[in-house]
């Protein structure tokens, strides 16, 4: 011990010369009172040792800190068993309840319990019609939707095979005007070759050339076939355009088709809106119905959780003979054992604790959190920090 203060005293201390601006007496006044501190404190140790004041001061504050702690775990064992016990008389109660065993003496809070088990009966059967209106309904529903969407269906079905054929009837159509506006255009053609080969025909006739037969020959040949084709090109063009009326009319009808069929679409649409719609209305408000009847009962039970309770403890008063009860009497027999037990070693400690030196234990206490601080103290002068 002196030589941890030799070195706390003569060992140089960064503290001390970072202090440059503070006078050096001031630091060895500092370091001397912490010095003396220390040793004050060892001094007074060691003198309580030689007497046998330590001894008996440590022995009863350290026993007296023990009771403390035991009478402090009893005290949480009778908490945790009146907690048990409060949970085997809800369910004493519960049981007594469930298997309807009655007693005279507890004929007030038997009677309570049936009125409120009355209440949920009659809640709970009316809960249920309702349900089974809403089952009705909701079976009404479905038959009325399905037998909407299996017309629309159908509607559906044939409003795609009459696009479909409106789509055929277009590209027919479009096809033989392309035709039509073709041949129109090979006529032409036509005719302008020969009025270009019959002008070619009056110069060659007019010609002086050796070959003008020749030439002649191949002009007339050439313009019979120019001839033949435009009559054959002139022949076919009414009969693709005597066609185009039917493709027309067809195009008219199938869409006069599809503007009934979306008109029938709509008009079922609407009704089944209209027929649904009540249908709907009386589900929902029968929906909210039941849950507010499932909250009514579940607000009965709840008035029901501390009637069952009081029962629990009437019925472990009366303690009427049932074999179907026996089980929660003995868990509680067993749960308020244990308060008993508990309670009567608290009591013993709290005993013990008197007999105990009370003013040695304080003593003791003191000297522990003084000689602490007194040493903090010291430590913190002799380095500087203070």
């Amino acid at each position: 011990m002196s030589g941890l203060l030799f070195n706390l005293a003569f060992t140089p201390h960064p503290a001390l010369f970072a202090q440059t601006t503070e006078p050096a007496q001031l630091n060895w006044v500092k370091l001397g009172i912490g010095i003396v501190l220390i040793l004050g404190l060892i001094g007074l140790i060691i003198w309580l040792l030689t007497n046998g004041k330590l001894a008996h001061w440590s022995k009863s504050g350290i026993q007296r800190l023990k009771y403390a702690v035991q009478i402090s775990r009893f005290g949480n064992e009778i908490k945790q068993s009146n907690k048990t016990k409060e949970t085997l008389l809800n369910e004493l109660g519960q049981k007594a309840w469930e298997a309807r065993i009655s007693d005279p003496a507890y004929e007030k809070e038997w009677a309570e319990l049936e009125v409120l088990d009355k209440q949920i009966a009659s809640i709970t059967n009316f809960s249920q019609s309702l349900q089974e209106q809403a089952s009705q309904l909701n079976k009404q529903h479905e038959d009325l939707s399905l037998n909407f969407n299996d017309q629309l269906a159908e509607i559906d079905k044939l409003r795609k095979e009459t696009e479909s054929k409106l789509k055929q009837a277009q590209a027919e159509l479009y096809r033989l005007e392309s035709d039509i506006e073709a041949l129109a255009n090979q006529k032409a053609s036509l005719q302008r070759e020969i009025k270009s080969t019959r002008s070619d025909r009056i110069n060659a006739e007019s010609s002086d050339e050796p070959d003008r037969s020749e030439i002649l020959s191949a002009l007339n040949i050439r313009l019979d076939d120019l001839v033949a084709k435009l009559l054959s090109v002139s022949n076919e063009e009414p009969e693709l355009a005597g066609r185009i009326p039917d493709f027309q009319s067809e195009v008219i009808s199938l869409n006069s088709r599809l503007t009934e069929l979306d008109q029938q679409i709509r008009q079922i649409e609407s009704q089944k809106s209209q027929e649904l719609e009540p249908l709907e209305k009386q589900m929902d408000t029968l929906e909210k119905q039941v849950k507010q009847k499932a909250n009514e009962v579940k607000e009965t039970e709840r008035k029901m959780e501390p009637l069952i309770k009081n029962l629990g403890e009437r019925v472990d008063e009366t303690r009427p003979s049932s074999e179907v009860l026996q089980d929660a009497y003995n868990s509680l027999d067993a749960s308020q054992q244990k308060v008993v037990d508990a309670s009567s070693q608290r009591e013993e400690t709290k005993v013990n604790i008197q007999n105990l030196d009370s003013a040695a234990a304080r003593n003791f206490y003191l000297l522990v959190f003084g000689g602490l601080l007194v040493l903090l103290l010291g430590i913190f002068l002799i380095t500087g920090v203070l």
